[in-house]
């Protein structure tokens, strides 16, 4: 087609939720997202990132299609197909998590136009999702504080919470034995 990518020239369904952020499907197979959940128990944190934290590589076919379907949504986001970088990781938490050092206000600041992401694999009935605020400004970046009026992103699994990276965001919390598995992901051009 030219170089020209087929999600730029078609919408793709998507739901607006609030704050500019977007929902949308990951359109990955069943034995995919096992796959996914299934790698994630493998893995063992990332020493430099706070909570449980692993960076995803390329190195099964798997992450390849979630890294693929991330940078779909990203493209439709902007509406523009432009040479991008896309960075993964999962982020882990379950009640006796050693690493549970990973609820903050945080954003990512990448640049101007970049996106952010999380795709909850699993989500065990007592748990929360990310947590966002108007209340919050970047001053709040690093404190534990929660705010009377959050908002969160709804209770679901594979699906792509798409926002802006530099909206600060307060990560959910598992209170349950079941692991509370999500996706994080990044988004920008080069």
């Amino acid at each position: 087609m030219d170089g020209e990518c087929m999600v730029c020239k078609l919408d793709m369904l998507h739901k607006n939720l609030f704050l500019g952020i977007r929902q949308y499907d990951c359109n990955l197979k069943k034995e995919n997202l096992k796959k996914l959940i299934d790698i994630a128990y493998q893995l063992s944190p990332t020493n430099d990132s706070p909570g449980y934290q692993t960076l995803l590589f390329d190195t099964d076919d798997s992450i390849k299609l979630l890294r693929e379907s991330f940078r779909e949504c990203c493209r439709d986001y902007f509406k523009v197909n432009r040479d991008d970088e896309v960075r993964l990781w999962f982020y882990q938490d379950w009640i006796d998590n050693p690493r549970r050092n990973g609820q903050y206000w945080h954003n990512h600041p990448c640049s101007f136009y970049a996106l952010s992401a999380v795709m909850y694999l699993t989500l065990p009935e007592d748990s929360s999702t990310t947590g966002f605020s108007l209340d919050t400004n970047n001053g709040t970046i690093g404190s534990y504080e929660l705010f009377p009026d959050m908002m969160y992103l709804p209770k679901e699994i594979n699906k792509w919470f798409i926002f802006p990276n530099w909206i600060p965001h307060y990560p959910g919390q598992c209170n349950s034995q079941e692991r509370r598995i999500c996706i994080g992901a990044d988004y920008q051009y080069k």
